[in-house]
């Protein structure tokens, strides 16, 4: 412990006293009176700043502060700061002996007896640490950025072709000669156009996610119509592949308040991704239900299962799984971050639940019946049957 000044108070004395048996080479401390004149230091602060107590002794606190702080009048401040509120916190650049400067962190105290006791730490290296994750944080935002303007491009250059296929194998199935020999490659064809519209649309979404671009466009909607077009939509699909499709409505019309092609992109992306990990004579079962403010709908499968390790990541962008291709999570995962985000957007829930590999999956969307306006969701009135 460094020598302490003689003319101070006993609690003064005392005050310091206690401070320096707790001092550590990490921790400077610091005693100045109401004349803002260092009374001592323990050997925290003789080790940071390479000062002893002897040559600070009667010094002015301003000894410590750079030049353009002093300039700046801070010590006063920070001392004036601790008279005021009791404490001054002190973030800034202090001064060694030798002229080298670091960064202290800490604070100035009142002392009830009268003075102040600074203490402070080296904190130069965590300093350096934080302007060095800030530079990579600013680095990553610039490639976040340059991503998205990537993906936005590659969205629209596989745009541009996917209309012209589509209107040729719309013409060639209307060529009379055409035949049964070419409705089997013409319906793959089509099939694998209206995915790839669907990867291009969930890109362009993407980027609209990643930018805080995405809007709702609240309309009052038939539940049951939302819901039978697009297993409509997914039909073909599941046809194709021999799996069986079943929607499970409620008996009675349900009115909802939803965008309706954002409801339609949700149930779409689900039940396609449900046909993608089905295999042939697998089920996906559609269904929908209320309670009084929300509308749930449901897509379940008895294909794949997703494993306990995927779970936490399957709506993550990009999330893959490290198995062959084809198993759950092995495409890009673009799909399931776009239909959190406009779930999300609705003020709604996504969940998803699997017992494991082998053991199907269920989705399960909760959206309120109500566009929210910053409270609870309103019930909606209780349905009427049809007379």
């Amino acid at each position: 412990m460094e020598e302490a000044g003689a003319h101070w108070t006993a609690g003064q004395a005392e005050a310091f006293t206690r401070l320096m048996l707790g001092g550590t080479e990490q921790y400077g401390v610091v005693f100045y009176d109401d004349a803002l004149r260092i009374g001592g230091i323990n050997h925290g602060a003789h080790y940071i700043t390479g000062w002893t107590a002897q040559e600070l002794l009667g010094q002015p606190f301003a000894t410590l502060f750079v030049p353009e702080d002093r300039e700046r009048k801070l010590h006063e401040h920070e001392a004036n700061t601790a008279r005021l509120t009791g404490v001054g916190e002190d973030e800034r650049w202090h001064l060694r002996k030798d002229g080298s400067r670091f960064w202290s962190s800490g604070m100035s105290v009142r002392l009830p007896d009268g003075g102040y006791v600074k203490l402070f730490r080296d904190a130069t290296h965590l300093r350096a640490r934080m302007k060095y994750l800030e530079n990579v944080l600013q680095e990553c935002h610039v490639r976040q950025e340059e991503k998205n303007v990537f993906i936005g491009t590659i969205a629209h250059e596989m745009r541009n072709p996917l209309s012209p296929l589509k209107t040729a194998v719309e013409l060639m199935k209307r060529v009379p000669d055409a035949g049964a020999r070419m409705e089997r490659p013409l319906g793959v064809m089509e099939r694998q156009i209206g995915a790839l519209e669907r990867l291009v649309e969930d890109l362009v979404d993407l980027v609209r996610v990643q930018a805080g671009k995405m809007s709702i466009a609240y309309e009052r909607i038939g539940l049951q119509a939302c819901m039978s077009e697009a297993i409509d939509s997914c039909r073909p699909a599941a046809d194709g592949k021999g799996i069986g499709i079943h929607g499970v409505m409620p008996s009675v019309p349900i009115d909802v308040e939803a965008d309706p092609l954002r409801l339609q992109q949700v149930m779409l992306n689900l039940i396609n991704n449900a046909i993608k990990y089905t295999p042939a004579g697998g089920t996906v079962w559609v269904s929908a239900t209320t309670d009084q403010t929300h509308f749930i709908c449901s897509v379940k499968d008895d294909g794949q299962g997703i494993g306990a390790d995927l779970l936490p990541r399957i709506f993550d962008v990009f999330t893959q799984a490290d198995g062959a291709q084809g198993e759950r999570g092995a495409g890009l995962g673009i799909g399931l971050a776009v239909v959190k985000e406009i779930v999300a957007l609705h003020q709604g829930t996504i969940e998803v639940r699997s017992e494991g590999p082998g053991k199907g999956s269920e989705f399960m969307v909760r959206i309120p019946q109500r566009r929210p306006h910053g409270g609870a969701p309103e019930p909606l009135p209780a349905p009427q049957a049809p007379h």
